[in-house]
């Protein structure tokens, strides 16, 4: 899994993993149109770029990169302690 998206659901943050960019937009983009989520953006795991998360060109969260990048790490970890 290369994308991280990062989002929060009523104030908790979560994180899932993507291999495809386009199936990590869609899942913010969607999880915001019909389920409440507030996405804060996609992490790419091979560059650690972060993408803050715009929904029709506006963005919908105050979160600055740092809290996405590291949120989006720690989902890494736990989810490399669960495979070993």
């Amino acid at each position: 899994m290369r994308y991280i998206v990062v989002f929060a659901q009523q104030e908790i943050g979560y994180a899932v993993g993507f291999n495809d960019p386009t199936d990590a937009v869609d899942f913010l983009f969607w999880g915001y149109e019909e389920y409440e989520l507030l996405p804060h953006g996609i992490f790419d795991a091979l560059t650690g770029e972060v993408y803050p998360y715009e929904h029709r060109g506006e963005p919908v969260a105050e979160v600055d990169e740092e809290t996405i990048s590291r949120t989006a790490r720690d989902y890494l970890k736990a989810a490399i302690r669960q495979t070993t």
